[in-house]
């Protein structure tokens, strides 16, 4: 096969390329996801605690700051009471201001007596604020607290605030004297409490125990106060969970992010805090962008080490091919593959060139044998042809030329051998036919072989003539001697059968003739006629004897003829009357109709000739001879019976052998059963002897029935 026309993907090359990039992608896309897996679980969980870290210690700042502002206040009420409600307005000033330069996030600090009417106050923006006696605090106190904060609300700067009121007693009497109220900046606390740096995207914001936003850090947020509530994180405070550990979830614009809470003690808020999840996996993408960058970089690398592997491989195999290419091309077996390498590519070199040797060996013997196989195929004596499936000749031996002619091929066999028996020449093996050869009658016997269909010669067919010439024609004078001797043997029986007829014939004729010359006047012309009417019938008879053994002793034409079984051995019975009357034996004959088979009707009748013969010489006087032809499905079965000596067991096996006998010296040629034997095979039957000593003899023969006579 041409190296083009191998489609790519049967060649090595490729497939060590295929096995490189397979081996190479799934072990790294299983250890990657793996890795990946791992690393981003744990990415996740160190985001988680670090937001919920955060948020922790941004919830306990601000706690701490709430706390330490009520308790910075209510030291100051327990402490200054009286300064803070007195009528001295500079000392009541001194504190306020100190308190306010206490606490940078206290933007406004008030003082009312017991009803809530403030008596004074100070901003950090405009210092003191002269009073009015109009004026009172902004969230009063209840009767049953000493301390409370307010709602959140929003100042016309828009950032969250809150006051916290403390109740100023009378240290002695626990009286109520007044109120201390101040105004803090939530926002400024939360900004303060944001001690670290917030990552990309990240925000915090603070929730009241209403779901109202405090305040929050950075533009992040992207939300109104009223969608607050619908934060998966604020509703869960309002539900009533203190804190989140950590967890990914969308807000109601839909980005998805990972956030955190925690909840304050007093007041009842909650800090949160939040980042998009993009950028809070950041880290993991660059980890997976990098996994693959590495993934492909070592893929590439095993797929160059694969294809030059595949290549340092496949090289030396090309090379292979092209020598074997150049060796079946030239035929050269003597060549031998140069070595280019030790390996096991070079091994296999080395056994291919020792396969060369063999081949070459082999080859020189094959030659040899083909020599010697030629010269014994040309010099047998058989003819050899070889024949297509439409049985016409492919190829022909020497003798077959000799016999028919030199230009043979392709013609149809039947043409090249015309003569008798030729029509179903492939059907039969065994059979004897008939050729004309050089204007000279020749005698074949053929044998016909089916050949495999992976022969060099594409031959079907192998067919095998043997001249049997010479073979046919002994067997053809044996026959004739056979026959010779069985009509010497049946001249004094027909003799006998003649002199009977014509010592009736000459005694009416003499009796007529003495009447006539004494000229009897007794003898009436209607005697005259009965006594030539007895002659006549004597010679007819007499004509009988003579025209059944002349029929019997007519030399025949060779080759088949559709006879009748039953009526040619019926004729043949009409020979050897004579002998069964002398030895008084029966003969008991039971002959179906239309035993019709394919043979020479005037062997037949030498066979059962002597078949019948051999029966009255083995039979005693008065014993029964039964001769039967019947048919059975195809076979026409005909039987010879006996009663008589039978045959020694010693001698049965050679009963079918020329010149074998065991009647007396004069009385048999040893012919009989040989000559018969051998006509029953021309006829395509068989043959077979049963015989016990003492007790008789059984010869059965089976033919072939012809359904052409039906």
């Amino acid at each position: 096969m041409d190296k083009s026309s191998i489609p790519w993907w049967m060649r090595i090359k490729v497939h060590f390329l295929l096995f490189g990039v397979t081996m190479s992608i799934f072990p790294l896309f299983f250890l990657g996801y793996l890795g990946f897996t791992s690393v981003r679980q744990n990415l996740q969980k160190d985001i988680f605690e670090q937001k919920y870290e955060h948020v922790t210690e941004l919830a306990s700042e601000i706690q701490n700051y709430v706390t330490n502002l009520e308790s910075s206040f209510s030291l100051t009420k327990a402490t200054s009471a009286f300064a803070l409600v007195g009528s001295d307005k500079t000392s009541r000033q001194i504190v306020l201001e100190t308190l306010l330069q206490k606490d940078p996030f206290i933007e406004e600090i008030k003082v009312s007596d017991k009803n809530f009417k403030v008596i004074d106050q100070i901003t950090r923006q405009e210092g003191v604020l002269p009073s009015s006696s109009a004026a009172t605090l902004e969230n009063p106190l209840s009767l049953g607290k000493s301390l409370a904060l307010s709602a959140v609300f929003f100042a016309q700067d828009k950032n969250p605030k809150i006051y916290l009121t403390v109740a100023i007693q009378n240290p002695s009497t626990r009286e109520r004297i007044g109120y201390i109220q101040v105004k803090v900046d939530l926002k400024g606390i939360l900004n303060r409490s944001i001690n670290f740096r917030l990552d990309e995207g990240e925000y915090v914001f603070l929730v009241d125990q209403a779901g109202n936003l405090i305040g929050n850090t950075g533009s992040g947020l992207g939300l109104h106060s009223v969608e607050i509530p619908q934060n998966p994180a604020v509703h869960s405070f309002l539900e009533g969970e203190n804190s989140s550990a950590g967890s990914d979830y969308k807000r109601s614009d839909g980005v998805k992010v990972i956030g955190a809470f925690a909840s304050l003690n007093a007041p009842e808020w909650a800090v949160f805090i939040e980042q998009p999840a993009q950028a809070a996996n950041k880290q993991i993408f660059e980890f997976a962008f990098r996994l693959i960058i590495i993934a492909i970089l070592i893929m590439a690398l095993v797929m160059i080490l694969s294809i030059a592997f595949g290549l340092k491989v496949v090289h030396p195999i090309e090379n292979l091919e092209g020598q074997v290419r150049r060796i079946i091309l030239t035929g050269d077996l003597e060549s031998h593959i140069p070595l280019e390498s030790w390996d096991e590519i070079g091994r296999l070199v080395k056994s291919f060139n020792q396969l060369l040797n063999s081949l070459d060996q082999k080859n020189e013997n094959l030659k040899d044998e083909k020599e010697l196989l030629t010269t014994v195929v040309d010099g047998v004596g058989a003819g050899m042809v070889l024949l297509s499936l439409d049985k016409k000749i492919t190829w022909w031996n020497t003798k077959f030329a000799e016999w028919f002619g030199h230009h043979l091929e392709n013609l149809p066999c039947e043409q090249v051998l015309k003569g008798e028996g030729i029509e179903g020449v492939y059907l039969e093996n065994g059979r004897t036919i008939s050729v004309w050869v050089n204007e000279e009658r020749r005698h074949f016997r053929q044998m016909f072989y089916k050949l495999s269909p992976d022969n060099p010669e594409n031959a079907a067919y192998l067919l095998l003539l043997d001249d049997v010439t010479q073979e046919i024609e002994m067997e053809a004078r044996m026959i004739e001697t056979d026959k010779m001797a069985a009509i010497g043997l049946l001249a004094s029986g027909v003799a006998h059968e003649i002199n009977n007829p014509l010592a009736i014939v000459a005694a009416h004729s003499e009796d007529l003739l003495d009447r006539l010359n004494e000229e009897d006047p007794e003898l009436t012309q209607g005697e005259i006629k009965s006594g030539f009417k007895v002659v006549l019938e004597q010679i007819v008879r007499c004509k009988q004897i003579t025209d059944r053994l002349l029929g019997f002793a007519r030399k025949r034409a060779n080759g088949s003829d559709l006879i009748d079984i039953g009526i040619a051995s019926a004729q043949t019975l009409g020979l050897i009357e004579h002998k069964a009357k002398q030895k008084h034996l029966k003969i008991e004959l039971q002959l179906e109709n239309n035993l019709f088979a394919l043979g020479n009707e005037n062997e037949w009748q030498q066979v059962v000739l002597n078949l019948i013969t051999n029966a009255l010489d083995a039979s005693a006087e008065g014993g029964v001879i039964q001769i039967m032809g019947y048919r059975e499905e195809n076979n026409i079965h005909f039987i010879v019976r006996d009663y008589g000596e039978g045959i020694p067991q010693s001698n049965l096996k050679k009963a079918f052998d020329p010149f074998f006998t065991t009647k007396s010296v004069g009385q048999g040629t040893g012919l009989g059963l040989y000559v018969s034997y051998g006509i029953i095979q021309k006829m395509q039957g068989e043959m077979a002897l049963e015989s016990t000593e003492g007790q008789g003899t059984r010869v059965k023969i089976t033919l072939p029935l012809h359904k052409a006579g039906d």
